[in-house]
C-alpha cells in the first residue's frame, strides 16, 4: 500500500508539474541532497557575502523611498499655510499626487489563499514560482526539510536575489529556525569553528535582514513609480514664475532643497552617504 501511494504520488506531481509547464518534473524524483556539506570557514564566508549583498541591493532600493520621504518633508511645510494652497488652486496646480503629501506606500494588501497539498513534500506554489527558472533538484531537497511557508519565502529569496542555486539553498536551509523546520527534533548539524550561540545569532540576523530585503522588493516597483509622479508634479511647479516667487520669499530653505532634487537626473539618484551628479537648473524669480 505503501508503494501504491508513493507511486500515485509521483505521478499527481508529475501531472501537476506539467500543467504548470514547469522543467521540474524529473526532478522531484531525483532530489536528494549532495553528502558534502558546508564546512565552517566556508558556511561564515558564503553568509558574510550573501549578507553584504543583500545589504547593498536593500540600500539601492531605498534610495526610491529616501527622496519620496525628502520631498514629502520638505514639500510639508508650504502645503500647510492657506496662501500656498489658493497660489497652487489658482494656478491649476493644486491636485497632487499622494506620495507628494503623504509620503510613500509602505504597505501591500497581503493576498491569502487556503494551504494546498504538498507535492512530495514541496509547496505547489514554490513549484509555480520556480517553473521558469533552470533549478537543480537539490534544491528541492533543501526546500522539503521547511515549512511551507518558509519553503514560500525561501523561493521568494532566491528568485529576488537571482540565486536560485543548491548552495544558497543550503544556506537557507541550515539558517532556518528548528520552529520553521518539518522535523524540529532532528540534531542540528554542528561546523567547526562556529559555535551554537554563533549560529543561533547567524540565524536571527540573516532572518532579518531577508524579511527587510523582501519588504523592499515588494515595494521598490512602486515607489520608483510613486517617485517619477512626485518629481512631475514638483517640477510643474518649479517651471511655474508665481510659486518660485512665492517659495522664494516665504520658504527660501524648502526652494533650496526642491532644486537640488530637480537637479539630480532621474535614475542616478545616490545614496544619502554619496554624492549626487547635478545636471539643470531653476531659475529663482
Amino acid at each position: 500500500m505503501t508503494v501504491r501511494r508513493t507511486v500515485l504520488g509521483l505521478e499527481a506531481a508529475d501531472r501537476i508539474l506539467q500543467n504548470n509547464r514547469t522543467r521540474h518534473a524529473a526532478l522531484l524524483e531525483r532530489m536528494q541532497e549532495p553528502n558534502r556539506w558546508f564546512t565552517g570557514p566556508w558556511l561564515c564566508k558564503t553568509y558574510q557575502a550573501e549578507c553584504q549583498r543583500t545589504r547593498d541591493m536593500i540600500a539601492e532600493a531605498m534610495i526610491s523611498r529616501h527622496l519620496l520621504e525628502t520631498i514629502t518633508e520638505v514639500f510639508g511645510y508650504p502645503i500647510k499655510q492657506e496662501s500656498f494652497r489658493r497660489l497652487l488652486s489658482a494656478e491649476s496646480l493644486a491636485s497632487v499626487p499622494k506620495a507628494l503629501t503623504k509620503g510613500p506606500t509602505l504597505n501591500l494588501l497581503a493576498e491569502s489563499s487556503p494551504p494546498r497539498p504538498l507535492v512530495i513534500g514541496v509547496s505547489p506554489e514554490v513549484i509555480e514560482l520556480l517553473q521558469d527558472w533552470n533549478v537543480p533538484p537539490q534544491v528541492f531537497a533543501s526546500l522539503r526539510k521547511m515549512l511551507p511557508e518558509r519553503q514560500l519565502k525561501a523561493a521568494r529569496l532566491m528568485i529576488a536575489l537571482k540565486r536560485v542555486s543548491f548552495h544558497y539553498a543550503q544556506l537557507l536551509a541550515t539558517l532556518t529556525p528548528a520552529s520553521q523546520l518539518v522535523d524540529p527534533s532532528r540534531p542540528r548539524k554542528k561546523f567547526v569553528g562556529v559555535t551554537a550561540d554563533e549560529l543561533a545569532i547567524m540565524e536571527t540576523e540573516f532572518d532579518v535582514l531577508n524579511d527587510e530585503f523582501l519588504f523592499c522588493a515588494s515595494l521598490r516597483g512602486i515607489w520608483a513609480l510613486e517617485l517619477i509622479a512626485a518629481r512631475l508634479d514638483l517640477d510643474r511647479m518649479m517651471e511655474n514664475a508665481r510659486v518660485v516667487r512665492h517659495l522664494a520669499r516665504d520658504f527660501p530653505e524648502q526652494l533650496a532643497r526642491f532644486q537640488t532634487i530637480l537637479d539630480t537626473p532621474a535614475g542616478q539618484e545616490a545614496l544619502p552617504s554619496q554624492p549626487a551628479k547635478t545636471g539643470r537648473t531653476h531659475f529663482v524669480f
